[in-house]
């Protein structure tokens, strides 16, 4: 392949041709490919090239010359900065569209498979994140807290995060207010040293979950921080301990400082215990419409298997109208909390595996080959293992229900089921906006069998 002749910091005008997979903006120069971040179609932009690779470049932007009239103002004064969000600048229909079109793309090109996807569905546009995880470091001698750069451990300090819940500006302003007394030192990665390397919240039902992680239990002014924080917010205050050099958050030491180490979440009438460590979608209200089509498509089934089912929220909705669900999960905690959830909730009719997808349901969909049975997907962005797939197309189930966060791999699973068993016809592919002001997109895809 050719090399571009383009160079670094080189400067042109250009016109914004499309948006890319990540929501940048794509022009040409040269027979070479540029995505300029935070530009869209129809602009005539003036940009620096920052990046080259063969025949691709990365380009910013340094002066917008003819603006598109689908440009909105961010509201956000770290927009552009913070890597949380990439669409804050593009009218949120339009954001819509792109996600719509992003999701029928890759089933047309990656799934060989055309497929009218139904309009996204909308969600509240701001103040939707019931979750935050803010990173702390040591910068220059002072602590910090922020988000990180895109692509990047570099701290962007922040106030606020108009993206996550209201309670985010104060719990903010309460733990600065607390490490500046208290005169905590923030985590410094390329020496692993410091005390504070996350804060992270979770807003379940108005009750805020705290958790510090920390690389030492000795943490001063706990009692004074919780004090604080319980003036504001119904909470819990947790410490998480971390002293590997990793870039994951938590360690696997929990301990509760104060508050109620328990609190439920209704979720669609299902009493469901959440902890510090339990996963749960940011976004309540694209969650609850996610479950409830879930939960209709399931409707009648004599046998559901729910294949990556966590902790069980969606197994034990999709109990209520269903003769027996099976969830399938490798991860052992998340195993007992599906069945402590069952117990809970006095669901009787779901059984719950512990093992590993690409092992257990290839054994379970053999079991139930030749009768009438339901699957349900929802992998990590990797996707599916080929062997679930296979095993998938093998037992030839009479409805597979896909919930994807990535629709690349969604694609991909799909075209390979198509081409080992084509006797499924796709029903309806509908995408969520489980993450407004960003490119990411939740899919739901059902496939039947046909007759």
């Amino acid at each position: 392949m050719e090399k571009t002749k383009l160079k670094k910091n080189s400067e042109y005008e250009v016109i914004i041709e499309s948006l890319g997979m990540n929501g940048e903006g794509v022009a040409h120069v040269d027979g070479a490919v540029i995505f300029v971040p935070f530009a869209l179609p129809g602009e005539r932009v003036k940009i620096r090239i920052i990046n080259v690779k063969s025949k691709i470049a990365i380009g910013k932007v340094i002066e917008i010359i003819e603006s598109s009239t689908d440009r909105v103002s961010a509201p956000c004064p770290y927009f552009g900065k913070c890597g949380g969000c990439d669409l804050q600048h593009l009218n949120y229909e339009k954001s819509l569209e792109f996600k719509r079109i992003e999701v029928e793309k890759n089933l047309r090109q990656i799934g060989k498979v055309d497929v009218c996807v139904s309009e996204c569905e909308p969600s509240k546009n701001y103040y939707y994140r019931n979750k935050l995880a803010l990173p702390v470091c040591e910068i220059n001698g002072e602590t910090k807290i922020g988000m990180f750069r895109e692509n990047s451990h570099a701290l962007v300090e922040i106030d606020s995060c108009i993206v996550t819940q209201e309670f985010s500006a104060k719990l903010i302003e309460i733990c600065k207010k607390y490490i500046k007394i208290f005169k905590i030192c923030g985590y410094n990665e390329e020496n692993n040293s410091g005390l504070l390397r996350h804060i992270v919240a979770r807003n379940v039902c108005g009750f805020i979950v705290v958790t510090l992680v920390v690389t030492s239990s000795d943490v001063p002014g706990l009692g004074w921080l919780y004090d604080e924080l319980s003036k504001e917010f119904e909470c819990s205050l947790w410490l998480n301990i971390n002293k590997k050099p990793t870039n994951v958050i938590f360690g696997e030491e929990f301990k509760l400082i104060s508050g109620r180490e328990e609190h439920f979440a209704d979720i669609l009438g299902l009493k469901v215990s959440v902890s510090p460590a339990s996963f749960m979608q940011v976004n309540d209200e694209i969650r609850d419409k996610i479950y409830a089509r879930v939960q209709e498509a399931v409707e009648g089934a004599e046998i559901v298997i729910d294949a990556f089912s966590g902790a069980g929220v969606m197994s034990g909705i999709c109990s209520k109208n269903s003769k027996i669900v099976y969830g399938l999960e490798i991860v052992e905690e998340a195993v007992n909390d599906a069945d402590k959830l069952a117990k809970n909730n006095n669901i009787d009719n779901l059984i719950n595996i512990c093992g590993d997808c690409a092992i257990s349901l290839p054994k379970l969909a053999r079991k139930f080959e030749g009768k009438k049975f339901t699957v349900i997907l929802d992998p990590p962005r990797k996707g599916c293992d080929s062997k679930v797939i296979e095993a998938l197309a093998t037992a030839s189930p009479d409805k597979i229900v896909y919930i994807s966060c990535n629709s690349a791999t969604l694609a991909r699973d799909v075209r390979l089921l198509l081409d080992i068993n084509k006797n499924y016809k796709i029903k309806n592919v509908t995408p969520f906006d489980m993450f407004p002001q960003t490119r990411h997109i939740e899919t739901l895809l059902i496939l039947e069998k046909l007759s």
